[in-house]
């Protein structure tokens, strides 16, 4: 059985995927944190692709990205195979890095786009690794909302214009929105 077609078409996506058995992480410090960032970063400046948020676990990451048609797909691999090739190259390992191929899933509206930048932004709370998403230094969340510097290559502007600004802080609204209590 082949694999399901990927949606190609422009639009933002919720991408994530997974490292396989035999490295049970993806990330094992911050040197493997930093140059997939730098791959990220990449991917990021070429045309058809903005970066909105990113979150790195330990043995997986999620990231939300605008994409312009076609792009998804060749940029995935590249950025992919780029990490895969210094995961590999460091740890002495052969093949593939990730578990199986990327999972997506389109964002369809602006309740979707701020329930999955909730869901991503508090993943490493799920996981009891921070107790705010505001803590967790390998997110784009802190940047965001203005508690950390925000790297040059997120562009969060489509998820802050959710929030009705004169009237309300974009930042201070996700923030609210993200740290429910």
């Amino acid at each position: 059985m082949g694999h399901q077609r990927r949606d190609v078409s422009a639009g933002i996506f919720h991408v994530y995927t997974h490292c396989v058995w035999i490295a049970p992480l993806l990330y094992r410090d911050d040197v493997d944190r930093l140059e997939f960032l730098r791959h990220l970063a990449g991917a990021s400046s070429r045309e058809g692709w903005t970066c909105l948020q990113y979150c790195l676990m330990g043995s997986h990451y999620h990231l939300m990205v605008e994409v312009a048609d076609g792009v998804l797909p060749p940029a995935m691999h590249r950025m992919n195979l780029a990490y895969a090739r210094h995961h590999n190259r460091r740890y002495g390992l052969r093949g593939h890095v990730q578990f199986r191929r990327y999972g997506s899933r389109r964002i369809e509206d602006e309740d979707d786009l701020l329930s999955t930048f909730s869901y991503v932004a508090n993943n490493p709370v799920e996981a009891g690794l921070c107790s705010s998403p505001a803590e967790w230094p390998w997110s784009s969340y802190p940047g965001t909302i203005g508690v950390a510097e925000l790297p040059s290559f997120v562009e969060p502007a489509r998820v802050l214009a959710c929030f009705d600004w004169p009237r309300v802080d974009p930042r201070a609204a996700l923030r609210l929105t993200v740290e429910k209590p």
